[in-house]
């Protein structure tokens, strides 16, 4: 084949690529229709090689591929053939096989053409071939494997390369599709391939209906909204969101976060079709009100969290979202006055903290003017997801944290509850108790105790683990005082009380020899040890707490840097809470009067899509949210996170201690038995004399 026939048809195939996206190939390129067969009517039994050679390049300039693979077959079969005819002739026949409908047949002589030359595989008219050939005869195992080793190898040009990427991301519609566009997309060796990538994405979702750029934005994993080629479907949505004015605001922010954050080689596409957009609908102002305390017994939190917003309304600034921010401090007579009169474009609203704070904004009703985020467990009296939300972690969060450690990670299935006989170790008690129900697991052990009245608590942690029981077996079986008491039925317990009173009650299961347990306790416990020192952690590395904020975290690695950089001080829980918010409610944008809730909880949707400072928090379709905490045990000096693999190792040793206290009781029982028999026998001996 001429250079320049291999040039025309390297180019129609690529054509047929940046005619595709995600759309299989087959369906537009390979016709699966054989043509009719039509015989020669000159017999190659009766010509010469140097005849059939002639008769068969005469068959193929003319396009009569029927008569040009049979001449060819018949010419590769002859034992007299030319060498340097012997590739021409296999790779025209390949070619004519595959145009006469005989796939099988063109995929054996593809494999031969590679064979016979190292070239083949670089050459754009054999990939070409050979992708089509597999996907006619339907072996798309064997295609994807070979797309996937052809896009990996490093010997081949680029271009070979990058248009198998692309095939390998069109052979599905899934999530293998995009993480096949985000291999080739790193391993593209220049800015400028990755520009071309880019475009050529695009150019493939600007075909696509506004639904199936929807569907499409379900495959994007979480956390991957500002890598390749995740950004640009999200980037894509937000373009045809802002079809709608509404929804401007919420499009602009998540545009120009791409823009400046996310991986973006070729800015000046981008920033051109935002620039279109902001000519229509300009740039969206945002306002959002803080109501907090700003003086009072909490104010130290209301301006960390106003620090934190501070931070972060800089940032959005610097990337050209006009927000504003209000802080309106609770303490003051007139806060609720001063909330109403704001400007109209001050739709959304972050706090209060203090639950006395949110029963007065429930009762003025502002929260039906202004889409309302609490910065408590529970909205109050309001419906969570309707006519408040939640930026908050709640009881169930915290429970279910230590819930799926206990029950999912470390198999235990049979738990206990010890409380104090207050309202807030009632309430989650009856919470843990339900949700472990929920989980399949059966709290076989509850003691409730009084909380100032210390005394008594070690004979209530005697009762729990039944230490009274387990003595009097030991003393119906003969076994003194010294006896190890058998392990409770229940593998952890979950105590609902302050860290200083956990603190002082875990001791006591300790001296019951209730030694294997893991103890499970509420976020108080987490907050505490913030502050913490001094702590005698050696008697509880299975002690389990839950918490929002982790500062060796990524994601607050990154607020510490904006924090450092703008001279802020070092962020805490109540900072992030602050930045996050802000960061949210800017992507949120501001809401037409008349709101409905499925409006809010559609926003939530696309806005969740964030990076948190805190441990991330989610919202279902209901508006209903939950936060993934982290898990925390003490030390010395504090507080680290933990996993399930650690707990588990640690439970291990202690199981292991436990029993290697059991085996040198028993050997020294053993031991002690022998002497006496000893005695004995002397004795016997003695007596007998």
């Amino acid at each position: 084949m001429s250079r320049e026939k291999a040039s025309r048809l390297s180019n129609h195939i690529f054509a047929a690529v940046l005619l595709t996206v995600f759309t299989f190939a087959a369906s537009s390129c390979v016709s699966l229709r054989k043509e009719p067969i039509k015989m020669p009517t000159v017999s190659t039994e009766m010509m010469s090689t140097q005849a059939l050679v002639s008769e068969a390049d005469k068959a193929w300039r003319t396009r009569d591929y029927i008569t040009s693979e049979l001449f060819y077959t018949r010419l590769l079969e002859r034992t007299d053939i030319p060498e340097r005819v012997i590739l021409p002739a296999t790779e025209r026949l390949a070619v004519s096989s595959f145009k006469s409908g005989h796939y099988h047949e063109a995929e054996a002589r593809l494999e031969q053409w590679q064979k016979l030359s190292e070239e083949a595989i670089s050459s754009p008219v054999w990939q070409g071939y050979y992708f089509d050939t597999l996907t006619a005869i339907k072996d798309f195992g064997k295609l994807r494997t070979h797309l996937s080793k052809t896009m990996e190898d490093p010997f081949l040009s680029w271009d070979i390369r990058s248009t198998a990427g692309k095939r390998l991301s069109g052979m599905d519609q899934d999530a293998g599709s995009l993480e096949a566009m985000k291999r080739l997309y790193a391993i593209a060796p220049q800015e400028t391939n990755k520009q071309e990538l880019e475009q050529w994405f695009m150019k493939g979702l600007e075909a696509k209906s506004k639904s199936e750029i929807e569907v499409m934005n379900e495959l994007v994993p979480s956390g991957n909204n500002l890598k390749f080629p995740y950004e640009l479907l999200v980037f894509e949505k937000a373009v045809r969101q802002s079809e709608d004015t509404e929804y401007w605001p919420m499009s602009w922010r998540t545009m120009s976060g791409i823009i400046q954050n996310g991986q973006i080689a070729d800015k000046t596409l981008f920033t051109g079709i935002l620039s279109k957009l902001e000519g229509q609908y300009g740039i969206p102002r945002v306002g959002i009100a803080l109501v907090l305390p700003i003086s009072g017994r909490f104010q130290d939190y209301g301006w960390k969290i106003v620090r934190g917003a501070g931070a972060a309304q800089w940032e959005m600034t610097k990337a050209g979202l006009d927000v504003d921010v209000q802080v309106i401090n609770t303490e003051s007579p007139d806060w609720l006055e001063r909330l109403q009169n704001l400007p109209p474009w001050y739709t959304t609203i972050g706090g209060p903290i203090s639950v006395k704070a949110f029963k007065q904004l429930e009762q003025s009703g502002t929260y039906a003017d202004k889409v309302t985020f609490s910065f408590l467990a529970k909205p109050g009296n309001l419906e969570e997801g309707r006519q408040a939300w939640r930026f908050f972690s709640s009881p169930e969060d915290q429970i279910r944290s230590t819930l799926d450690l206990a029950v999912k990670d470390l198999g235990i299935t049979k738990l206990a509850v010890l409380y104090p006989q207050e309202k807030f170790g009632r309430q989650m008690s009856k919470k843990f108790f339900d949700m472990a129900a929920m989980r399949g697991a059966k709290i076989t052990g509850m003691e409730s105790y009084p909380p100032r009245d210390f005394p008594k608590w070690g004979k209530v942690v005697g009762r729990l683990v039944r230490a009274p029981q387990k003595k009097a077996q030991n003393e119906a079986k003969g076994l003194g005082e010294d006896a190890p008491l058998p392990e409770t039925d229940f593998g952890a317990v979950f105590i609902p009380d302050t860290w200083h009173q956990a603190q002082l009650m875990i001791p006591h299961f300790f001296f019951h020899e209730a030694d294997t347990l893991v103890f499970l306790g509420p976020e108080l416990w987490s907050q505490a040890l913030n502050s913490a020192r001094d702590v005698e952690a050696r008697n509880l590395r299975l002690t389990v707490a839950p918490g929002a904020w982790w500062p060796a975290s990524d994601s607050a690695a990154r607020l510490k840097e904006v924090m450092n950089r703008e001279g802020l001080g070092a962020p805490d829980f109540w900072v992030a809470l602050g930045y996050d918010f802000i960061k949210f409610a800017g992507k949120l944008g501001t809401f037409n009067e008349g709101w409905t809730a499925e409006t809010v909880n559609a926003r939530i949707n696309e806005a969740q899509q964030m990076d948190f400072s805190l441990a991330p928090i989610s919202w279902n379709a209901e508006g209903q949210a939950s936060q993934k905490l982290y898990l925390f045990r003490p030390e010395q000096n504090g507080k680290t996170r933990i996993d399930a693999e650690l707990v588990s190792n640690t439970l291990a040793k202690a199981k292991a201690k436990r029993e290697a206290r059991v085996t040198a009781w028993e050997e020294k029982q053993a031991e002690l038995e022998a002497k006496k028999e000893e005695a004995a026998a002397l004795d016997e001996s003695k007596t007998g004399q």
